[in-house]
């Protein structure tokens, strides 16, 4: 419980703009986080609202590991990065590719991250990013699980994502 406070906390003060703090737990490999209360981003200019839903499970900021020292998966970009992984999974209709690139770059500015990170995050999805996004279509048709269902998510701190996820499906 600390350690969601702590995080909800940090990511709170760290400057992101969103309508709700982030508050999520992480799973007990360290890898995955589930998304503990509904994550509400709201467009600027379209006021398009974007809502993160409990239970979904998210790795942070997509960062392979060889960069984590530049850029660690928590960060200033952490909430912009959970909303921008939740585009790319739910491929919401009106909501393509690149209007979940240019949302994290908005919400990365909102959130004061600054212009290097920003820009270099934002080069790095549009680059990389298709193989992300087609690669996530094709694991929701195979049956690929990205959300906790409300009865599964009294895990504890040491179950696995992996875990988690046998529970769900058996």
């Amino acid at each position: 419980m600390r350690l969601i406070i702590s995080i909800t906390i940090f990511l709170f003060i760290s400057g992101c703009l969103m309508k709700t703090p982030m508050v999520a737990s992480p799973t007990g490999d360290g890898k995955y986080w589930i998304i503990k209360e509904p994550l509400v981003y709201e467009h600027p200019v379209t006021k398009q609202t974007y809502t993160v839903p409990r239970g979904f499970v998210t790795d942070l900021a997509s960062v392979p590991r060889l960069f984590w020292s530049a850029f660690p998966p928590c960060d200033r970009y952490t909430p912009p990065a959970v909303v921008h992984d939740y585009l790319y999974w739910a491929q919401l209709p009106g909501c393509d590719r690149k209007c979940a690139d240019d949302i994290l770059f908005i919400t990365m500015k909102e959130a004061r991250v600054n212009k290097a990170t920003r820009d270099t995050i934002y080069a790095a999805v549009r680059v990389g990013g298709k193989r992300s996004w087609d690669g996530n279509a094709r694991l929701k048709d195979s049956g690929i699980i990205r959300m906790v269902p409300e009865e599964h998510m009294n895990f504890g701190p040491y179950d696995t994502w992996k875990q988690i996820e046998n529970r769900i499906k058996n």
